[in-house]
């Protein structure tokens, strides 16, 4: 399977456990894919994981996995914290995988074909997203580059999304 196709299926499959993505979730997705964590590890990185992973209701989203692959090749993982607390896992384990996986380096060329990809199926018709929304992400994308984003409201609403972003393998979880 080539690149593009593993994108592509990559795509795919987060459509369908999560069909209420916007524009900007797709973006967001790919974003985690590429660069990881790096971009929320700084100060009180740790407040906020206990924060959030001791405040969040454990009882929501109960067919959530305890690991996604957010990258094409699989290399990349969201763990979300519902899941992970539930097994009564460490949070210090946790944090270390964050502060490895946030050595990595992403590649903008690497986002760009990936975010190609997503454009040609939204093209393709296999994903739908607001045009407009989608046209301003591009434009945002020639003015400034590639940069973090937040999930949009309607899947924070809908998903609760809690989770954290690491290397695979960084736990030592299948």
């Amino acid at each position: 399977m080539s690149d593009r196709e593993k994108v592509k299926a990559l795509l795919l499959e987060h459509h369908e456990r999560r069909p209420l993505m916007r524009g900007t979730d797709y973006y967001k997705l790919l974003y985690q894919g590429v660069f990881g964590v790096g971009h929320i590890m700084g100060d009180g990185a740790w407040d906020w994981l206990t924060k959030e992973a001791y405040g969040i209701d454990l009882d929501d989203q109960p067919d959530e996995p305890l690991m996604e692959a957010i990258s094409a090749d699989g290399a990349m993982v969201r763990v979300n914290l519902r899941p992970y607390v539930r097994e009564g896992r460490s949070l210090e384990v946790l944090f270390e995988a964050m502060k490895t996986t946030a050595l990595v380096e992403g590649s903008t060329g690497e986002f760009m074909d990936a975010w190609d990809v997503f454009v040609g199926l939204v093209e393709e018709g296999l994903i739908e997203v607001d045009l407009s929304e989608l046209a301003a992400l591009v434009d945002e994308l020639g003015v400034e580059g590639v940069s973090p984003h937040h999930h949009s409201a309607e899947y924070r609403e809908a998903y609760s999304p809690a989770y954290r972003v690491i290397r695979g393998g960084t736990l030592g979880l299948a």
